[in-house]
């Protein structure tokens, strides 16, 4: 009987997970759909950033091929690192902008994972 109600009490602790996610992804893409003149991301920067975190996940946070990696892809990009740093605290301090660069970030990660990208549906005649 203890493992039944732990289970029941799992499934209750995902599926509420999965309802937080679901509501904060519904808020994020109203606020940024709705927002008076939706800024771009920078493409240049959402790549770097996705390859700096695949290679962190890769390589760990602090060994030597972690280093290298990081150094490689800043030099890919074109930043330093003092650059790359500058330019990622410029997006997290605007909210407009982070809530943007995240939804870029996700397409980026998504398209490397081959998701396809859900399609808006067209209003009109049938």
């Amino acid at each position: 009987m203890y493992k039944r109600t732990l289970s029941k009490f799992a499934r209750i602790g995902a599926w509420k997970t999965g309802l937080r996610f679901a509501f904060f992804g519904a808020a994020l893409f109203a606020f940024v759909a709705c927002s008076d003149s939706p800024e771009k991301a920078d493409e240049r920067l959402v790549a770097a950033f996705v390859e700096m975190r695949v290679a962190e996940q890769v390589y760990g946070g602090e060994t030597p091929f972690s280093r290298i990696a990081r150094r490689d892809i800043l030099t890919k990009y074109g930043y330093s690192r003092e650059e790359f740093i500058k330019s990622v605290d410029k997006v997290l301090d605007d909210e407009r902008r982070w809530l943007v660069f995240q939804v870029a970030v996700t397409d980026r990660i998504d398209s490397l994972l081959g998701i396809p990208k859900p399609k808006p549906e067209k209003k009109g005649k049938k």
